[in-house]
């Protein structure tokens, strides 16, 4: 295989990739310093292409600040750990009814009993599910107190002890 070379590298032609070209005729370009987006004054861009002041963009509630992203993300990781968790507390208890071998030779009782070995393994999914649908208009915080008190709640104690269920 053979590659095409179409002409000499210019030694500015480093640069070329980095710039904006001929000028600053483009909507989106931006003339700034290299600093933190974080420090940088929050601002929203009209439908013109020109970006308005911060406290214009704040008066609309159009701005979007980088902190909110940086809460966003810290939230998104909680609630993956927090989930992992529950997928944890449901094989725990998965494991714990298979090492149970409780039978109370009742016909009633049995399926009672394994209503409840169900529901056992059942709940810690239906826990997270359940807070995170009627805690959808709340503030993120206690969506998060829920979930800590599901898995407080919700632990496999029998599996953690080592026992049956």
């Amino acid at each position: 295989m053979r590659l095409l070379h179409t002409g000499t590298m210019r030694p500015d032609d480093t640069d070329d990739a980095l710039s904006w070209g001929d000028g600053a005729d483009d909507p989106s370009h931006v003339d700034g310093t290299r600093g933190s987006a974080i420090d940088a004054p929050a601002t929203r861009v009209d439908g013109d292409g020109g970006a308005a002041a911060s406290t214009a963009a704040q008066a609309n509630g159009t701005v979007t600040a980088p902190h909110a992203a940086v809460g966003a993300s810290v939230l998104l990781v909680a609630y993956g750990i927090l989930g992992g968790v529950y997928l944890l507390y449901s094989i725990g208890w998965i494991i714990a009814v298979q090492r149970d071998g409780f039978s109370a030779g009742n016909i009633l009782f049995d399926v009672m009993y394994q209503l409840g070995q169900f529901l056992a393994i059942a709940a810690p999914i239906g826990w997270a599910t359940a807070t995170l649908l009627f805690t959808r208009d709340r503030a993120p915080l206690a969506r998060v107190l829920w979930l800590l008190a599901g898995i407080v709640l919700l632990a496999p104690w029998p599996f953690i002890l080592g026992g049956g269920a």
